[in-house]
């Protein structure tokens, strides 16, 4: 009797085969060079290079509430300067 294949067991198989096709790829280098590219792939992952998309990372700035008052900042600060230079151009004139 066949069970359905349940989403945790296709993301294992997933990694499995992912798994062994980086082995593959390492034995074609002798171990000084495997040891290299296994270090870089470490340090990738540690700065999160690897498991957050580009996407995720613009989101986590924009929910930051420094990018939102910047960004408030520079639409208000024109604003200002276009008032206060018509309030005192009036004043001069009048």
């Amino acid at each position: 009797m066949n069970l359905p294949e349940t989403r945790e067991s296709r993301e294992a198989s997933a990694i499995g085969l992912l798994e062994a096709e980086l082995l593959a790829e390492l034995d074609r280098y002798d171990p000084r060079e495997q040891a290299a590219i296994l270090k870089r792939m470490v340090n990738r992952l540690k700065k999160g290079r690897y498991v957050r998309s580009p996407i995720a990372l613009v989101k986590e700035m924009v929910r930051t509430p420094l990018v939102w008052y910047l960004l408030s900042l520079g639409i208000v600060i024109p604003i200002l300067f276009y008032i206060l230079f018509v309030w005192i151009s009036l004043a001069v004139e009048g």
